[in-house]
């Protein structure tokens, strides 16, 4: 009996401290599940009152942030940690903006007898460049190579009053798929009020570069570099602008017998993010005898990423 009334004893008293365990076990996960709610609601509460979103373009980033109803963008310099602040970094990606020119020979800009259809307003005639965030082989922190992909818009803007088209012995092949480039004027008594030729390239420049610290600072840097550029055609077209009882324009999206590819040099220098440039191509325009020899180049303002 006495054994009996032990093990009953001892039962209880492990059911006891079971249970007694147990029990604690579901306040303290209870708890825990109230305190994670909270701090979710707060969470929550907190994103509403306060989005923010930044994007990283390069050194720069983007952050838009809504609050109260409002879009606050502000756009500032990414902390660059220590061991990224001593690698080269070159100054390539970015946008320019330029001016077109057209040389015919060694630094000459004259042109040859019978290609005076091709004589181009320069202050008209716009270069636009858009080059991805590059990519850098650094010798030194301040001496490297860097390089990029590029597109390159260039807009040749008309003196006289005419266009181009394709043609042979002065006749004019509209729409054909061969002859060389010939003048294209307008009917009697139209003038031209604008008249633009337009190309457009992706292009891959190589360059090295060289940075001298100013100021003591090894942030801010003087930039200087030159470099080759390869360049592949995308389209070309025209467009003639007119009056005629009303606003008239005609546009032609021909090849234009234009080089599918293109190489020249290309320098810059600068001065932190703001660099001036100049790229000239050493292959000519048009194909081999199918239009007047000439040789593109464009000078500009550059604003690096």
């Amino acid at each position: 009996m006495k054994k009996f009334t032990l093990t009953i004893a001892l039962i209880s008293f492990v059911a006891t401290s079971v249970f007694s365990q147990q029990q604690d076990n579901i306040d303290r996960l209870e708890s825990l599940e109230n305190g994670n709610q909270i701090q979710n609601e707060n969470q929550s509460e907190d994103k509403n009152a306060n989005d923010a979103v930044e994007i990283n373009l390069g050194k720069r980033t983007i952050s838009i942030e809504e609050s109260d109803n409002k879009t606050y963008i502000s756009i500032s310099k990414k902390e660059t940690p220590q061991k990224k602040a001593n690698r080269f970094c070159g100054h390539l990606g970015g946008i320019g903006f330029g001016f077109n020119g057209l040389l015919t020979d060694f630094w000459s800009t004259s042109l040859n007898a019978g290609d005076e259809y091709f004589d181009i307003n320069s202050s008209k005639s716009f270069a636009w460049n858009f080059t991805c965030p590059g990519v850098n082989i650094g010798i030194t922190k301040h001496f490297g190579f860097v390089s990029s992909v590029g597109f390159t818009l260039n807009s040749y803007r008309f003196n006289n009053n005419n266009s181009i088209t394709k043609g042979s012995n002065g006749i004019v092949l509209h729409g054909g798929a061969t002859g060389v480039i010939v003048p294209l004027y307008p009917l009697p008594g139209i003038v031209y009020k604008k008249s633009v030729f337009r190309t457009a390239y992706v292009n891959i420049p190589v360059m090295l570069e060289l940075q001298i610290p100013a100021n003591g600072s090894y942030n801010k840097t003087v930039n200087i570099s030159g470099g080759v550029v390869g360049a592949v055609k995308l389209w070309s077209k025209t467009k003639v602008v007119w009056n005629d009882n009303g606003k008239r324009k005609a546009k032609d999206n021909s090849d234009f017998n234009l080089n599918l590819l293109r190489w020249g040099t290309t320098a810059r220098i600068g001065y932190d993010n703001f660099q001036v440039y100049g790229t000239t191509y050493f292959t000519p325009m048009f194909q081999k005898g199918k239009g007047p020899e000439l040789y593109p180049f464009e000078v500009g303002v550059a604003f690096t990423f």
